[in-house]
């Protein structure tokens, strides 16, 4: 439980972050901007990596967090580098990361 609890921190201070990147950031800055691009995508995958880390057993206690999804978005960025749609991220910004932070707020 221990690790799992670093985990969950590394994924919260990685989602704040992201939507702290985004700070007076427009989606057109977004999407035709590689560096802010290439900062958010590093904080997914740090999301990503941490909640495969964590174990079944946290995993299963805390089903309002949307584990598959999260590994599915670490498997696109990852696996299909080249093809990633800006769209879907900047809309997993914009929905999912809040709620994301909020979910982990209070396993912590």
């Amino acid at each position: 439980m221990l690790r799992d609890k670093q985990f969950i921190f590394d994924m919260l201070d990685s989602a704040e972050l992201a939507l702290g990147y985004l700070q007076k950031v427009s989606k057109q800055d977004f999407l035709t901007n590689t560096l802010i691009q290439d900062a958010i995508i590093r904080r997914l995958l740090v999301i990503a990596e941490a909640a495969r880390r964590i174990s079944e057993e946290t995993k299963q206690n805390n089903p309002q967090i949307s584990w598959v999804e999260i590994k599915g978005m670490r498997n696109r960025l990852v696996h299909e580098y080249d093809d990633i749609d800006l769209e879907i991220v900047w809309e997993a910004l914009e929905k999912d990361i809040p709620n994301l932070i909020v979910q982990l707020q209070t396993l912590i």
